[in-house]
């Protein structure tokens, strides 16, 4: 039996039956590996042989069909080396860039990381989307030898620890949104977290965020920051307020503002007419030239005019948030519109799937401001088809359903959009459909059911969309490929 630490093999026989618990033998094993090193630190060595073991862990996750082995590795790399993810990333050559924020996390981490590609940067991230410790300990474990910057989507919940663990170079905040409300509350807590997460950043480290959130401009009173925005042309003016805008409250005077412009919830143009208190120009902005539903969306910025190949304004501001991480970088506006036309969207964020030959639309669907703008989107595309409306409530959806109501589902219904009720809470999806005045069509418990149903709805050429919350996309995808994608990175 032997664990060689330079190439990070591990014999399998080590561990027990029960997937990666260490057997007594090989615990010895490895404190006699520790003791016995002369040429490195100790610290050195255990990182390697939890390297080695780590890896293990995850393909035999994958063999098992126990998981997909995105967070399971770095609980286990932690583990056995405590400290291996801030030593870890204290390694990336080039640094460490975090993504957090309420919505799009996942999308603008991928758009950095194609920009940084495109300008010839190796680079890697957490790429699966699970961003809490264990998947970004796991994400570094199997960090390729030659890259040279970690772009690393980070959960709000654990912004302030792993800012402490990773220190990052550039922190990019996207936005905040009400999100499942048994782990934040309101606002105020994840506000909360992204300035404490602020005050642990590491001297010369820079802050790019969204200057069109008032809740970002506000937790970022007194700090610098490069900001980015999205504006449209010709201007929309200011809609009501959606339900699932957040509480549009001065934070210099407690006075309610106003939008002259309101892109997506609460984002915009702000101002308080109490005290003046309100929006400023961004640093990096993109303006939208034309929407195209959910296909694409037609952008210019600086000059340059590309078309995005993923629809939808807040995707807009997820590549204006990438362009001004590149800006940041010494990476120039046309490197990076170069990535963003190339761009492919990542994980059930306006993923293209086929069922039964027929092509559909996968969304993520996470809490009312996410809702919102992805049916703004289908309401206003007559090509598309039935939608499916998967609510589960896991622990990664958030057990709080309630949210639901706050999600404008009235401008389906006025679309004419037939909806079908799914997941585990698809009785709540039916009745919130009901308070619509919607027909209410069969609910089915199995999304891959109800995709079909929707299937039978939608004429040829109007491809259903399927909005999934998280536990719920996972399931269509598993039922699609037959593979487990069973989440392990979850909250406490």
């Amino acid at each position: 039996m032997i664990v060689c630490v330079r190439d990070q093999r591990v014999h399998p026989e080590l561990f027990r039956g029960d997937l990666g618990r260490p057997s007594g033998q090989l615990e010895d094993f490895l404190a006699d590996q520790i003791r016995n090193a002369p040429e490195a630190p100790r610290a050195r060595v255990r990182d390697a042989l939890a390297v080695g073991l780590a890896r293990t862990t995850r393909r035999l996750s994958r063999l098992s069909r126990l998981g997909a082995g995105s967070s399971l590795p770095g609980v286990v790399a932690e583990a056995l080396s405590p400290g291996f993810t801030a030593r870890r990333a204290a390694a990336v050559p080039e640094g460490v860039v975090v993504v957090s924020g309420t919505n799009g996390k996942t999308t603008t981490a991928a758009m950095i990381g194609a920009i940084f590609s495109r300008a010839g940067i190796p680079t890697f991230g957490n790429d699966t989307g699970a961003n809490l410790r264990g998947g970004i300990a796991a994400a570094l474990v199997e960090a390729p030898s030659g890259a040279r910057k970690a772009v690393l989507e980070v959960d709000e919940g654990a912004l302030p620890s792993m800012v402490s663990n990773l220190r990052p170079r550039l922190l990019v905040l996207t936005n905040v949104f009400r999100d499942q409300l048994d782990r934040f509350g309101e606002t105020e807590r994840v506000v909360a977290l992204i300035r404490d997460a602020c005050d642990l950043l590491p001297a010369g480290a820079m802050i790019i965020a969204n200057g069109d959130d008032p809740l970002l401009r506000a937790a970022l009173t007194g700090r610098h920051y490069i900001s980015f925005g999205v504006r449209s042309e010709p201007e929309d003016p200011a809609r009501r307020d959606p339900a699932s805008a957040e509480p549009e409250v001065c934070p210099r005077c407690g006075g309610g503002l106003s939008y002259e412009v309101r892109m997506v919830g609460h984002l915009g143009r702000y101002r308080c007419p109490a005290c003046a208190w309100g929006w400023m120009p961004a640093d990096v902005e993109i303006q939208v030239v034309q929407r195209n539903g959910l296909s694409s969306i037609e952008l210019q910025t600086e000059g340059d005019a590309f078309t995005l190949p993923v629809g939808g304004v807040y995707n807009a501001y997820n590549a204006a948030a990438a362009l001004a991480a590149g800006r940041f970088s010494g990476i120039g506006p046309r490197t990076g519109v170069a990535a963003l036309r190339a761009f492919k969207p990542r994980f059930g964020r306006l993923e293209q799937l086929s069922v039964d030959g027929r092509k559909v639309w996968l969304a993520l669907m996470k809490n009312p401001g996410s809702a919102d703008a992805l049916i703004q989107e289908i309401a206003g595309d007559p090509m598309l088809g039935a939608v499916v409306i998967a609510l589960n409530h896991a622990a990664a959806d958030g057990r709080d359903v309630s949210w639901i109501w706050d999600v404008n589902l009235e401008e389906l219904t006025a679309a004419g959009v037939r909806c079908i009720p799914s997941g585990t809470r698809a009785a709540d999806v039916a009745v919130r459909l009901k308070y619509t005045g919607a027909r209410v069509e069969r609910a089915h418990r199995r999304p891959l059911d109800a995709i079909r149903a929707a299937i039978a709805l939608s004429d040829d050429g109007h491809p259903p969309v399927v909005l999934a919350t998280y536990t719920a996309m996972l399931e269509v995808r598993t039922a699609l490929s037959g593979r487990v994608a069973r989440l392990t990175d979850i909250p406490a």
